[in-house]
């Protein structure tokens, strides 16, 4: 993400506009193209680039819509969004992160990530999202935070091997 779409997303928090009207505005980005085609379109005036988002999007995000549209950054509408999901977490000290297992974890195990993490981060909540990878052969991979944490037997292959080759 470029520092203009995290700026955007900082605004967006800002603003103190609803969760669902975010998603929502997700949603019709997501569900209608063709609304993102002509609010990117430079033939089609400003002023009903404006008529559009008011009859489309919910009434509280139309106003940063119609900014982000005057400044020439709707195709990256997005990423802006996402980065406001990534922005809210931040700041409500929640991590989200990505544990690829080839056997799930019991919550006890569950509990042991998730206090690892939250100390590691300084986070008050940390959610898993948990997606089987059984080509790690064994153990676990952590993503988290732009960081990984592989305790796999597939990454302690690769290490091995990679110090073997060395010598």
């Amino acid at each position: 993400m470029t520092e203009t779409t995290n700026n955007y997303a900082e605004v967006l928090y800002g603003l103190d506009i609803s969760k669902e009207a975010v998603r929502d505005t997700k949603e019709i980005f997501r569900s209608v193209p063709k609304v993102k085609k002509l609010l990117e379109n430079p033939v089609v005036s400003f002023a009903q680039k404006e008529r559009i988002i008011s009859r489309i999007f919910p009434g509280e995000i139309q106003n940063f819509l119609k900014v982000v549209c005057r400044h020439q950054k709707i195709d990256e509408i997005e990423e802006i969004i996402e980065a406001y999901k990534s922005y809210s977490l931040k700041k409500r000290k929640i991590l989200k992160a990505e544990l690829y297992y080839v056997t799930e974890p019991g919550e006890e195990q569950k509990a042991g990530i998730r206090k690892f993490l939250a100390g590691e981060f300084s986070a008050d909540e940390v959610q898993l999202v948990l997606i089987e990878k059984k080509d790690l052969i064994g153990g676990f991979v952590l993503q988290a935070g732009g960081r990984q944490f592989d305790w796999s037997l597939l990454g302690r292959y690769r290490n091995l091997k990679q110090k073997l080759t060395r010598r």
